[in-house]
């Protein structure tokens, strides 16, 4: 029964994130100010993302309860994936935000800095792949979150300094919108670092080794 349950649990941890992943792409959608994109859809499916998160979490803490009747790698997976929803709470909670200063870009017929939309694909395909090794364990998919990871970064540092370099020399307005695309690819290179910790987590389950932040390719060893 223990293992049917973990088999469920896992399935409504995957769920989860294929709802996060769609609200990933609903985000990407308003950054490139598609006609089909829309606030509300966000916002509505951010309030299923938390009511679900913590019917999860509650099921993991059940199925703890039975620790006696737990493997090694059963419990790692009853821990993990209160953390890796954790996590994919919380990216919803960034993608909301992102999503909000996009519409307000396209209420206001703001030019969007071309590497946000960029940024937010790359990570909806890291969200991709990090449900792809939830399912599949394919530790390979674990180097590849971690490799797109960089280069979300990367877009972040170029928009950066980009734009911090003129905000000095900008009117209020100006200056004022750029901040605000300044926190939104602040809240993108956060949803891809919490793609990473998903991916890590799973390398984890089956493992039993923890990857730091500083490793480059998972130890398959």
């Amino acid at each position: 029964m223990t293992a049917e349950s973990i088999t469920l649990l896992k399935e409504d941890v995957l769920s989860l994130g294929r709802m996060v992943d769609n609200t990933v792409d609903m985000v990407t959608n308003l950054l490139k100010k598609a006609d089909s994109a829309r606030l509300e859809d966000v916002e509505n499916q951010e309030k299923q993302i938390n009511d679900w998160s913590q019917e999860i979490e509650e099921k993991c803490l059940e199925l703890l309860i039975e620790k006696d009747n737990l493997s090694a790698k059963d419990v790692r997976t009853l821990v993990s994936c209160t953390l890796i929803v954790s996590k994919l709470e919380r990216l919803g909670d960034h993608a909301n935000r992102v999503a909000r200063i996009a519409s307000w870009a396209r209420e206001e017929e703001i030019e969007v800095p071309d590497e946000l939309p960029q940024m937010s694909a790359v990570v909806h395909h890291m969200m991709q792949d990090a449900l792809l090794t939830f399912v599949t364990n394919d530790l390979n998919k674990v180097t590849e979150v971690l490799q797109q990871d960089s280069q979300v970064n990367y877009l972040h540092d170029v928009m950066s300094k980009r734009l911090l370099s003129k905000l000095g020399e900008q009117e209020q307005a100006s200056a004022h919108m750029g901040a605000q695309f300044l926190f939104c690819a602040r809240f993108i290179e956060r949803m891809g670092d919490l793609c990473t910790s998903v991916a890590k987590r799973v390398h984890f389950i089956n493992t039993g080794k923890r990857l730091s932040s500083r490793s480059p390719a998972p130890d398959r060893g």
